[in-house]
């Protein structure tokens, strides 16, 4: 596609193509979620550790000991 063909396009048309662009995007990004996430288990299996993603980024939330100052409940 080049820039010709997109200022041919009508308004609608190019909203159109926007939209699937961006779910294109979206739908990629998500496979390539999926691809790295089946490498790193399967990088893991290879040393015989499991791995298991709880669908949460970063560290877990501190206890009310931990924010205040304390040693974590074990």
């Amino acid at each position: 596609m080049t820039q010709e063909t997109v200022r041919a396009l009508e308004d609608k048309e190019l909203e159109q193509v926007i939209a699937w662009a961006q779910e294109e995007l979206r739908a990629r990004a998500e496979q390539r979620k999926h691809d790295t996430i089946a490498k790193i288990k399967a990088l893991a299996g290879t040393v015989g550790v499991s791995i298991t993603f709880n669908g949460r980024r970063g560290r877990p939330p501190k206890t009310k000991a931990e924010a205040a100052g304390g040693r974590p409940a074990k």
